[in-house]
């Protein structure tokens, strides 16, 4: 039996972004003597060169799909398909869903499968039809959560039994290695316990939240730091506010400086106020690391924090609601260890990459496995 020739269809792995870290992970992980893998994005990058070693690259350039680059591109991605002997297209992110979905629809690829990675919070009347409409063309739908499944139901009208779920893994190695004291810009927040969240500065990860329950947080545990591990253009606004709320002295801001585990490693507590979320891989990292979350509860949060155990998940969206189970494990370091240890158990159990890997490629087979040459 040769290689099942598998591509993968992403925007761009350039971006320090959740999906774009899986997709790369991914690849470095799948079974080389099983799997031949192709990546195709509309922009060059240096992680994607890097990857060029171990899988396939292609940049098909395309900054809008209904256009006459965007329709010559995938006729392209299709010849691409064809002259490579695709067997499974599977599609990341909204544009290359659009784009790879219709360049595999009318090509030899024995199965489509389009993932979902969060709840479609974005989605316009035009992106429903149009999603709609590529699902009934698509062999499977692969969601990263129960959350995210239920919404595809509900919202794009998907038949249950034509989605699946895999839950994201973390390389749990990679943030239990502890790195040496000071080894970030945190050193700079000296004193006090430090309560962070890893999320990139856009409107849906509601760092205003974060911010208003760190401002309830300190006027119990005046000591306690903070820590935004991300970037983004609403990183101006976001230290407005904290000078507004007068605690720009105890937030930390990374501007996309320094690696994650290194922070994760100085953090005691993790901390997700997103408004929406598909499978957060903040979360799994802060378990990796050991740590107890308090987060929001969107999506599928509660799938990856067992509440009242490795964490907490906040119904109430109101700051104080938010800041309650933070003072709680602050004030309790008994508590905070317990949970995090349970955290990274829970983690190791279920949400490991490798055992994530392992899946996928069973998942893969089985669909194959389920058509028709």
């Amino acid at each position: 039996m040769g290689k099942i020739s598998l591509l993968y269809c992403v925007d761009s792995v350039g971006e320090d972004a959740g999906t774009e870290r899986y997709v790369i992970s991914t690849i470095r992980r799948l079974n080389g003597e099983r799997f031949h893998v192709h990546l195709c994005c509309f922009q060059d990058s240096d992680h994607l060169r890097e990857l060029q070693s171990i899988c396939s690259t292609r940049v098909f350039p395309l900054e809008k799909v209904f256009t006459l680059n965007g329709l010559s591109q995938i006729h392209a991605l299709r010849r691409y398909i064809n002259s490579n002997s695709v067997e499974i297209v599977q599609t990341f992110t909204p544009k290359a869903t659009i784009f790879g979905t219709l360049a595999a629809k009318n090509s030899k690829a024995r199965a489509i499968i389009a993932s979902r990675r969060n709840l479609g919070y974005w989605y316009t009347p035009i992106y429903l039809r149009l999603f709609r409409y590529l699902n009934s063309h698509t062999t499977r739908l692969l969601a990263n959560s129960e959350g995210v499944k239920r919404r595809l139901v509900e919202v794009e009208r998907a038949e249950p039994s034509k989605v699946d779920v895999l839950y994201n893994g973390v390389d749990i190695a990679k943030f239990t290695r502890r790195g040496p004291a000071g080894a970030t810009p945190l050193r700079k927040l000296t004193g006090g316990k430090v309560v962070g969240i890893v999320a990139n500065y856009r409107a849906v990860k509601d760092l205003e939240l974060f911010l208003r329950a760190a401002k309830a947080v300190v006027a119990e545990v005046p000591e306690t730091r903070f820590a935004l591990i991300g970037q983004g253009s609403l990183g101006p606004s976001l230290k407005s506010l904290a000078a507004e709320l007068g605690i720009q002295d105890r937030v930390f801001f990374s501007d996309g400086i320094g690696a994650v585990p290194d922070y994760l490693s100085q953090f005691d507590v993790g901390c997700l106020s997103s408004s929406s979320e598909g499978f957060s891989n903040s979360i799994l990292e802060y378990m990796a690391a050991g740590l107890p979350t308090v987060a929001t509860d969107v999506g599928g949060n509660r799938e990856a924090i067992d509440d009242g155990v490795t964490g907490y998940v906040v119904a109430n969206r109101e700051s104080e609601a938010l800041a309650a189970p933070i003072i709680r494990l602050l004030k309790d370091d008994q508590l905070r260890t317990t949970m995090g240890q349970a955290a990274l158990q829970r983690c190791r159990e279920r949400f490991d990459m490798n055992s994530a890997t392992l899946q996928l490629e069973a998942y893969y087979l089985n669909v194959l496995g389920n058509t028709k040459d």
